[in-house]
């Protein structure tokens, strides 16, 4: 029995196309193994499904978070992005100058905090949305001004508060071999020290 000509050139891309989704998916798979490893030192469990980006779940300090981890593509670096479910009374985002490019700059929310801190001002920009007046006093501590430069010089790209969680990214190969216990446990304690001055 033979396949129609139709058919094979129907049924050819579909094979490719599920051939490389398979592909990655072992391959990220394979890497994702070390988050089961690595998990139990962060009190979480690592979740690897296949078609979200495999993360840790747990809790830190009563907390709950995620730390996700983005694959690499083809023009972009991989990710991590820490999450921490916690409600915030404003919307603030934090990155280092010149952080945000191209399009991503036309699209940005919010409007420009200074906090008369003259190195936090050169080294962070700021913006808020929505209550505004609350994001203002937030950096008003220079408690949280040093945690938020501290995230930042720790090489993430950017911190933002919402009303549901605060995110913090960076970019790099985690997958690959650059994630350890200890740097996950203390970037988990970076990000908690941004509640504790509310």
């Amino acid at each position: 029995m033979s396949i129609p000509k139709e058919w094979f050139q129907f049924l050819l891309p579909l094979i490719i196309f599920l051939g490389l989704f398979l592909l990655r998916y072992v391959s990220q798979f394979v890497k994702a193994r070390r988050l089961k490893e690595i998990a139990p030192y962060l009190n979480g469990v690592a979740v690897i499904w296949p078609f979200s980006p495999p993360r840790i779940r747990g809790t830190y300090m009563g907390t709950p978070f995620q730390i996700i981890f983005f694959a690499a593509g083809r023009n972009s670096p991989g990710r991590m992005q820490i999450k921490l479910s916690f409600s915030f009374p404003f919307g603030l985002e934090a990155r280092g100058p010149g952080a945000m490019q191209g399009l991503e700059q036309l699209f940005q929310r919010g409007r420009p905090i200074e906090t008369g801190d003259k190195a936090f001002d050169e080294a962070v920009v700021a913006r808020a949305d929505g209550e505004r007046d609350k994001a203002e006093l937030y950096l008003d501590n220079p408690v949280n001004r040093e945690s938020i430069l501290e995230i930042l010089k720790e090489g993430f790209e950017n911190v933002r508060f919402t009303e549901k969680e605060l995110i913090l990214t960076r970019q790099g190969d985690f997958l690959g071999g650059e994630l350890t216990p200890e740097h996950s446990l203390r970037d988990l304690a970076l990000a908690a020290r941004l509640m504790q001055r509310l």
